[in-house]
């Protein structure tokens, strides 16, 4: 078995990559709401100061100098420089110039807060369980990364890459949000505090873990439940009732929807053929896998490629 990084598979066919919102220079008392914004998994890297950062739920956390803040999914929050402090939407605040040249200027004071805030977006149309089991907010302390050096190491770049302003600056600030996203996620394999459930749990099962190896090496075989059991080393029962327990789908069901995840990455960044694509990703005939394809998307595959490409 010829065997991969599933995690590494999983974030290069979803497509993500990143980009930056602005540098905020903010000073004195300020409260500034960031709206909701697709599925986007927001940054705020603390650079300078201190600052809390509120979620819709009413959860808030401090953040100090060092500090990166991750939420996925793309909801509002607030940022403000101490907590019941009324907001202002950020919307207002550019309206009213304060961003010019990649820089957001608010507030007045001497006190002052430095922030780099980012993001990484992925296939909109997609749903895969690393995205859907992502706490509602991760933060990163470099005094917390103690068993994780790879992790400071690149939270440090990140805030010396931040200071520096050099030609690349931008360049190398989007590729390190990816890198501390990848490494977030898979910090949650190890972690006391993480979920019990989804996508690396299944990662750190042993057995669920050789059925996911051959789902993402061997998409094309017809893969049945029993012989996915039978690579787990369990009875095909117990391999249906704890992967779907873990996942929130059937065995079958992750597989389908793989295949199908697969086939948007090679539609959109590969001249396959169409009937090379629908082999690939276990579909027998193009009529078969368009149908499929159109089903879950509401697209077909020759009209998603045509509209890929114009991006």
């Amino acid at each position: 078995m010829n065997e991969i990084d599933v995690l590494s598979d999983v974030f290069s066919t979803l497509r993500i990559h990143s980009d930056l919102y602005f540098s905020a220079q903010l000073r004195g008392e300020f409260s500034v709401e960031v709206p909701s914004e697709m599925r986007r998994i927001r940054f705020h890297l603390l650079c300078e100061g201190r600052c809390w950062l509120q979620l819709p739920d009413g959860g808030i956390n401090e953040l100090t100098q060092g500090d990166i803040a991750i939420v996925p999914n793309g909801v509002a929050q607030v940022l403000s420089s101490a907590p019941g402090l009324a907001p202002v939407p950020l919307s207002e605040v550019v309206e009213n110039g304060a961003l010019q040249q990649g820089v957001l200027r608010y507030g007045e004071g001497e006190r002052r807060t430095r922030l780099l805030c980012g993001f990484c977006q992925f296939d909109e149309a997609i749903d895969h369980p690393v995205l859907a089991n992502l706490p509602e907010l991760m933060v990163l302390r470099p005094q917390d990364l103690g068993s994780a050096p790879w992790t400071a190491m690149a939270l440090r770049l990140l805030s010396m890459e931040a200071d520096l302003n050099a030609q690349g600056t931008v360049g190398v600030l989007t590729r390190l949000l990816e890198i501390i996203f990848i490494q977030s996620v898979r910090r949650m394999e190890t972690d006391p505090l993480s979920p019990a459930k989804g996508f690396m749990a299944a990662l750190s099962d042993v057995q669920l873990s050789r059925a996911l190896q051959v789902m993402h090496t061997q998409p094309h075989v017809s893969w049945k439940i029993q012989g996915l059991a039978e690579i787990a080393g369990m009875s095909r029962a117990g391999f249906a009732r704890r992967f779907t327990e873990l996942l929130g789908v059937p065995p079958i069901e992750y597989l389908t929807h793989w295949r199908l995840i697969k086939a948007r990455a090679l539609l959109a960044g590969t001249n396959l053929d169409m009937l090379e694509i629908a082999g690939r990703c276990g579909y027998a005939s193009t009529p078969s896998f368009s149908r499929r394809f159109k089903e879950t998307f509401g697209v077909g595959p020759g009209s998603y490629r045509r509209a890929s490409k114009m991006l």
